[in-house]
């Protein structure tokens, strides 16, 4: 290869590492300007709240930057680097070349002296590289810019924060269908018709806007000036927010558009039109069969308050024939009129939940309303109540006693039956009526219980509560014991006898021995309570089930146990009573065991008669543990030193032990 072709070749290497140097300079300058100008562009539309002029002047002056930036930054460098051109840069850049570098580009082909020049000028370039004149060093600063820029660009297009992102969005790939507008500015009805001399709500709902000053202009048709009022916020409660303003009694056609801030919506147009007006509406209320209520009407209606399932059958009374009338709904379902004879017209309208209506007529092919808003209440129909008045809690009586129950029941609505039950100790429930007729809304009634008839002893138990119900729903009382005591010579004999250290100890094993009675009665109370409950979650009754049945578990494990002790300590030698107290402890833990393996199930009412028959034993176990306290307070006197007085104080003792949930039962003295 001649000296000539190499230089050519190395002028070639130099005009390529320019060009290179160009066109990536130049695309930093592109993408850093799109960058600039798009944040730039995307504030300034921002202020005025993405407006359709806004941002479409913004994409406008988008276009002139890119084609600036295009045209400045890559067209007109690389158009310019030309072979003479490059020598040029070279020969600023390495001084050492004196022109040859030039000379030979001038005179290419010309001189016939060109291949000295060009070995000459050769031996220079050695120690001139390409490299050197542009570092790769400047070509990965441009390169690393450039693709910076764009990086960040397509972020802030496809994932930007805030304003920033979606204007990006806009001015890049225009408007997404579906996708919410960053600002907006929302009026409602728009374009409507209204009878003539009737009001017109307008609505205004600014998005994205804090505390705009919201503005409606209006021209009415007999003027040709526009008329400006600023319109007020709605009322704090209101649900939906947003800025109104009444047309009150337009009398004519007008046009209208509102502002919020920068925002602007388009112009609207309310058509005012004749329509008749309603004189009257007459409702007559179909109360649903099951609540035994007669049909009620009110002359003079408008709001609609009856129970839920009510049928309200309207007759609408206007002024002249109305067109197409109908009631429509809050939900949008229209319910249409019938009938027009006298200008009487006749719709009915189910009462299923709360709502708004409104009568309307049609012009211009739309619904046009002919009536202010009118509420629909429809009212939760309440179960009846029912209450034991007599005896109002616990009672405790003699085994040859009479009681005397009674319960007092009302409702809204007809009761279709009012009753007390009860059981004996667990047994089959007794029911007795106390509606005196159906179709009442109150009933009192009661019932002697004589607890000689069910031969009763000490200990025994009657369980009773009360219902009430009408057709829709029931009601009952939380379940009342009346329990069947020792009679009075039992207690004065312990409380005679009982002075001494043995009386004393006796009359804390009383209080202890009554508390696991009192646990079952809770038992009970919440098994009952349950049995009844229709609004409880599944997961609620679970973790009821579950405690009730680790408390029941617990209780016969506490039976047991004091039953084993009282064995192992022999107390049996002391008084003979106390077998029969253990006795009765054992039979309660044995109806206790199948209650809580059914509690666990939530067999509530396979578990009721279980505990029933658990507290049954356990009272008796009590009214045992009060013949036990007398025999004490014969023997041990006042002393408290003899077998009875340690007899005494060795039950007291296990009753700590096994009753007292706040100690530690794996502890002893």
């Amino acid at each position: 290869m001649s000296f000539r072709e190499q230089l050519r070749a190395y002028i070639a290497q130099l005009e390529q590492r320019l060009r290179r140097d160009a066109l990536l300079r130049g695309l930093a300058i592109l993408t850093g300007s799109a960058l600039a100008a798009t944040l730039a562009l995307v504030t300034l539309a921002n202020a005025l709240a993405f407006s359709h002029g806004s941002v479409t002047a913004a994409r406008f002056a988008l276009i002139l930057v890119l084609a600036a930036a295009a045209a400045a930054g890559l067209a007109l460098p690389l158009r310019r680097l030309t072979r003479r051109r490059a020598a040029g840069t070279a020969e600023a850049a390495f001084p050492q070349f004196q022109q040859r570098l030039t000379t030979f580009v001038e005179r290419d082909g010309q001189d016939p002296f060109i291949e000295l020049l060009a070995a000459d000028t050769l031996a220079v370039a050695q120690s001139a590289q390409p490299t050197q004149m542009v570092p790769d060093r400047r070509l990965w600063i441009s390169a690393a810019a450039g693709a910076g820029a764009f990086a960040i660009l397509v972020w802030l297009i496809a994932a930007g924060p805030g304003f920033l992102g979606y204007g990006a969005s806009l001015l890049w790939t225009g408007p997404h269908r579906g996708k919410p507008a960053f600002y907006d500015l929302r009026v409602t009805p728009g374009d409507a018709v209204v009878r003539r001399h009737a009001d017109q709500l307008i609505s205004a709902l600014p998005a994205g806007l804090h505390s705009p000053a919201v503005k409606l202009y209006a021209r009415f048709q007999s003027s040709s000036k526009w008329e400006e009022t600023v319109m007020l916020p709605k009322a704090a409660g209101s649900f939906a927010g947003g800025y109104q303003f009444l047309f009150a009694d337009l009398p004519e056609n007008v046009e209208y558009y509102v502002t919020a801030g920068a925002l602007t919506s388009k112009r609207f147009n309310i058509r005012v039109t004749e329509l008749p007006a309603v004189k009257q509406i007459r409702v007559t209320y179909r109360y649903p069969a099951w609540t035994g209520m007669p049909s009620e009407t009110e002359e003079r209606g408008g709001d609609l308050r009856a129970v839920a399932g009510t049928v309200a059958e309207l007759e609408v009374s206007t002024d002249r024939p109305l067109q197409g009338g109908q009631i429509l709904l809050d939900n949008g379902q229209p319910v249409q009129l019938t009938g027009g004879l006298n200008n009487v017209y006749r719709a009915s309208v189910k009462m299923d939940q709360d709502g708004v209506y409104h009568v309307a007529g049609v012009a211009e092919g739309q619904p046009v309303r002919v009536s202010e808003d009118f509420f629909i209440e429809a009212r939760k129909a309440n179960p009846p109540q029912i209450a034991l008045v007599r005896p109002r809690a616990d009672y405790h009586a003699s085994p040859i006693e009479e009681v005397t129950v009674a319960a007092k029941a009302s409702g809204d609505y007809s009761l279709t039956g009012a009753a007390l039950h009860y059981s004996v100790n667990g047994g089959p429930e007794t029911t007795i009526d106390l509606l005196p007729q159906k179709g009442v809304k109150q009933a009192d009634g009661s019932a002697t219980l004589s607890l000689e008839d069910f031969k009763l002893v000490p200990g025994d138990l009657i369980s009773v509560y009360a219902t009430a119900k009408d057709a829709n729903a029931e009601s009952r009382t939380d379940m009342m014991f009346i329990q069947a005591d020792p009679f009075e010579r039992e207690f004065s004999q312990s409380q005679e006898s009982g002075g001494g250290g043995g009386g004393g100890g006796g009359g804390g094993q009383g209080n202890q021995s009554a508390q696991i009675s009192q646990r079952e009665k809770e038992i009970i109370s919440q098994t009952f309570k349950q049995q009844g409950d229709k609004n409880s979650t599944q997961q609620q009754a679970t973790d009821i089930a579950k405690l009730l049945s680790q408390s029941q578990a617990t209780l016969r494990d506490q039976a047991i146990s004091l039953s084993g002790r009282l064995q192992a300590r022999e107390l049996t030698d002391e008084v003979e009573a106390i077998g029969d107290f253990e006795k009765d402890m054992m039979a309660a833990s044995a109806a206790m065991a199948p209650a809580a393996q059914q509690l666990q199930q939530e067999k509530w009412k396979d578990a009721l008669p279980n505990e029933q028959k658990a507290l049954q034993s356990l009272l008796r176990a009590e009214a045992t543990f009060r013949q036990i306290q007398v025999a004490f307070g014969a023997r041990g006197g006042g002393g408290g030193g003899g077998g009875g007085g340690g007899a005494a104080r060795d039950l007291a003792a296990l009753f700590d032990l096994e009753l007292d949930t706040e100690k530690n039962q794996y502890e002893t003295r």
